[in-house]
């Protein structure tokens, strides 16, 4: 398989021409940085066609703007429309529903998906894997969506990896999928993909390919072109390298679990272990951790999360195994219980972004409309969004997160 970006990229850097083009840096820190001088546009496009051969898709479009963009362009097909969305989703998703006018039916672990999909429904909204590694039934939800000949669009940031195996949402039905090269595959932050599937309508992609040039900068980044060009060569090239990272994080699970850790049970390449259960807040837990040396992806204040990648090997996983085992063993601390909040909206969520809005203490929200989106990163999971009435429990769990106060809207 060729790198025509990078290929490109080399040749343009060796033959050292005066550069009366932007960027500003003039090849001088970064010589592969360029813009959309002439030869340089249709090489994207012949690195997109490696790509989506790889990943098994009909047309695959680079991101450089992360998952986010190819979160709002597959979405604009739903404009003012109604998506049902699962709770956990990202809080892209809520931004895409602003810009966009289109309404949320959300999915709590109690409800039926059958029962939440109707003729009203535009698609169904699935995050394939979330931030602590818990994984979605794929195959299952994309049957209910075939039945209901309603299209499945999966956020499946975490799990661009998948490419090495039969689990990548596109083989198992997926319409379109957002994936980031950069959090589990070796590219440059920001790198993300939009494939669209073999199945998807002509509108509907199309749709899709104009939500990049709305939602997307007219400046791509050709460091992040560069990144995505070879990592379709260490997809097409490297897949034992692959494989033995799934070995290595599978081995780190079986040692930290025969050490005494209680880990959640999670996807391939993340280790969430239950800092509370070893007698540690999350923060603790991972403040022990850099000072062995450690830096982990996120922690809340019972769990912390380990990202691997693709091209970890056993050396790091033996590197943090060892920093873990030095990690003394406390008595446990039983976790507080967190709120189970049901959100009702009671406005759409464009409406209510752009009304107008007063911030208040969180003391004075029961029972009011919020004005804006909480919701914190990592992992980014929306607690309440625009549009939904604040409840007690809402206040409680605002509250475990240091939120006391909160943009409602202005009825009045």
């Amino acid at each position: 398989m060729n790198t025509p970006v990078h290929d490109f990229l080399e040749s343009y850097a060796a033959s050292n021409p005066e550069r009366c083009h932007m960027p500003g840096n003039k090849g001088v820190s970064h010589p592969f940085d360029i813009t959309e001088i002439a030869g340089a546009v249709e090489i994207i496009g012949e690195s997109e066609r490696n790509a989506a051969e790889l990943f098994g898709a009909k047309r695959t479009l680079y991101s450089c703007s992360g998952a986010t963009l190819a979160v709002f362009a597959m979405l604009s097909f739903c404009a003012n429309r109604r998506v049902t969305a699962f709770r956990n989703s990202h809080r892209s998703l809520i931004d895409a529903a602003v810009l966009l006018g289109f309404e949320i039916d959300w999915v709590y672990p109690q409800d039926d998906l059958n029962v939440r999909v109707n003729r009203e429904t535009a698609a169904v909204f699935v995050t394939n894997i979330d931030c602590y590694g818990q994984t979605r039934d794929i195959k299952a939800i994309f049957e209910v969506c075939r039945e209901k000949n309603v299209p499945l669009l999966a956020d499946n940031a975490h799990g661009a990896y998948l490419v090495f195996t039969d689990a990548h949402p596109l083989k198992l039905g997926a319409y379109m999928t957002a994936d980031s090269a950069h959090k589990t595959l070796p590219a440059l932050t920001g790198a993300a993909y939009l494939h669209i599937s073999n199945g998807a309508d002509a509108r509907r992609a199309e749709f899709a390919e104009k939500g990049f040039a709305l939602f997307g900068t007219s400046s791509p980044s050709y460091l992040i072109l560069d990144s995505l060009d070879l990592c379709n060569i260490h997809i097409f090239d490297e897949k034992k390298r692959a494989e033995t990272a799934f070995k290595a994080v599978a081995s780190l699970k079986a040692e930290l679990t025969g050490f005494g850790y209680s880990l959640a049970k999670t996807d391939a390449l993340r280790v969430t272990v239950d800092a509370n259960a070893y007698g540690y807040t999350g923060g603790d837990f991972s403040k022990a951790l850099e000072n062995r040396g450690v830096i982990c992806e996120m922690f809340d204040d019972r769990r912390v999360v380990l990202l691997f990648s693709t091209v970890t090997e056993e050396k790091n996983a033996l590197r943090v195994l060892t920093a873990m085992r030095g990690v003394p063993q406390k008595n446990a601390i039983v976790p507080d219980g967190e709120p189970a909040v049901i959100s009702r909206a009671v406005m759409p969520p464009r409406e209510a972004f752009f009304s107008r809005a007063k911030k208040v203490p969180l003391s004075e929200a029961a029972g009011r409309v919020c004005g804006e989106i909480i919701a914190p990163a990592p992992p980014g999971v929306p607690l309440v969004a625009p549009g939904e009435t604040v409840t007690d429990e809402t206040v409680e769990l605002l509250k475990k997160h240091g939120i006391y106060g909160l943009k409602l809207v202005d009825q009045h």
